[in-house]
């Protein structure tokens, strides 16, 4: 079994991926949902909407929240990487389409 190397620049160039390939990265409610659950689980200031949601959704437990955060960003990942190699595949089609 290999050791990953966890690091706070890994997390945030995973995450640099996913915004940039994650279709409509901006306007997804599942990407805000992320975010005030990360900020619950960092301690960064959620508001009182927000509190109120994780209260009613997850009972202010922070195993459930992390639970979902991993279930949520495995997603977002997983999109943008399907994202990503459509991409590419389109931009191989054009480069033989150009040959």
């Amino acid at each position: 079994m290999s050791y990953i190397k966890r690091t706070n620049n890994s997390y945030h160039d995973a995450w640099r991926f996913i915004e940039d390939y994650l279709p409509n990265y901006y306007q997804r409610d599942d990407v805000l949902m992320d975010d005030i659950l990360l900020r619950y689980i960092e301690n960064d200031g959620v508001s009182e909407d927000g509190l109120k949601w994780i209260e009613s959704e997850y009972h202010c437990d922070k195993k459930l929240v992390r639970e979902e955060i991993v279930r949520l960003e495995s997603g977002f990942m997983a999109e943008a990487l399907q994202a990503y190699y459509d991409f590419q595949t389109q931009q191989n089609d054009v480069k033989q389409t150009a040959l």
